[in-house]
């Protein structure tokens, strides 16, 4: 091979050398992987967004905290292995955390904690059971004429509360083009239930939505909750609390400060949430000193709080509720955290 040859392909070696550098690094900042970030965000004092009736808590400072999620490139992702904080899950786990559906789940979550929060008060609560609408499919018949957040209840007359009665009614029907669905629809104020009836073209044996078996309630009192969407159904302890609060059946000598993490279902047990890590590493970034969190729990928020945290385990609204009452007793008022 003379000189000349063995240069060429030196020169030629050292472009694609540099060419595949380049590439490398603009892919590491600028590509993308299949996983996201998840992290702490911020707190939010659930209190100052309940209203039941025309009343607020009292002496209640109850957070929720957000979780911040992020797509990453490659750089991000190698780096964010570093931070003890950070989780990375698929996007397919938030898939349904779409804004078509927030409101259907957001619905379901101030619900469940306010069922559970009247019937601890004692108060008994009928459910209206049938098939929850959680999205409309674009190209659905159904489309501009069922919404997410109704409630099926009724197929051509025939009451549904499954999945399984549901299919049978739709089998059953009439040969037409057309199916009669009896729809209802929680109000703003969620204390009353309006209901109407719907034809929807029934062509290909499809309706286009997406369904799961639920339950919508009339509640004694009207009920104003405006949760940050950020929150994404995840706040059903601090409700309850604040509905208690506010109905004044809380004994507390004064004001407290505290964290809550915990969906609630209606009969008043608590369920974990997802990203309870991050959800205490905001806690604890807000200088909250103490935070309930569901049971099962427990030992994760004890890792993330780093000792900082008094993490309390509870399984139901009622023992929260005793907590609640003994931290109360034992706090000063120059103790309590602003």
């Amino acid at each position: 091979m003379s000189h000349r040859q063995r240069n060429s392909l030196g020169n030629t070696a050292i472009l694609w050398g540099t060419l595949l550098v380049v590439g490398g690094l603009v892919w590491l900042g600028f590509g993308s992987v299949a996983e996201v970030s998840v992290g702490p965000g911020g707190i939010v004092n659930l209190a100052r967004v309940v209203q039941v009736g025309k009343q607020h808590p009292r002496k209640l400072k109850l957070f929720d905290a957000q979780l911040s999620v992020s797509s990453l490139t490659p750089l991000q992702f190698l780096i964010g292995h570093l931070n003890p904080n950070l989780t990375f899950v698929s996007p397919i786990h938030n898939q349904s955390k779409g804004a078509s559906n927030t409101g259907s789940t957001n619905l379901q979550a101030a619900l469940s904690a306010a069922v559970a929060a009247y019937r601890y008060l004692g108060m008994p609560i009928k459910p209206t059971r049938g098939l929850l609408v959680r999205d409309v499919l674009p190209q659905s018949p159904a489309k501009d004429v069922i919404h997410p957040g109704d409630l099926i209840t009724a197929v051509n007359g025939l009451p549904v509360s499954n999945l399984l009665n549901f299919e049978t009614a739709l089998t059953s029907r009439p040969r037409n083009s057309t199916v009669t669905l009896t729809l209802d629809r929680q109000n703003p104020g969620l204390s009353q239930i309006t209901r109407r009836q719907v034809q929807v073209p029934f062509n290909e044996g499809k309706l286009g939505v997406i369904i799961t078996t639920a339950s919508l309630y009339e509640l004694p009192t009207a009920l104003h909750i405006s949760i940050p969407k950020a929150l994404d159904g995840t706040e059903g302890l601090a409700e309850a609390l604040a509905i208690i609060d506010s109905t004044r059946h809380l004994h507390l000598k004064h004001s407290l400060s505290i964290g809550m993490i915990g969906l609630v279902s209606p009969d008043g047990k608590l369920k974990p949430v997802f990203g309870i890590e991050q959800r205490v590493a905001a806690m604890r970034a807000g200088h909250l000193r103490y935070v309930l969190v569901p049971l099962v729990q427990r030992q994760s928020a004890e890792q993330a709080s780093h000792g900082t945290i008094a993490v309390i385990g509870v399984t139901y609204l009622s023992q929260a509720v005793q907590e609640v009452e003994r931290l109360a007793r034992a706090e000063t008022p120059k103790e309590v955290v602003r």
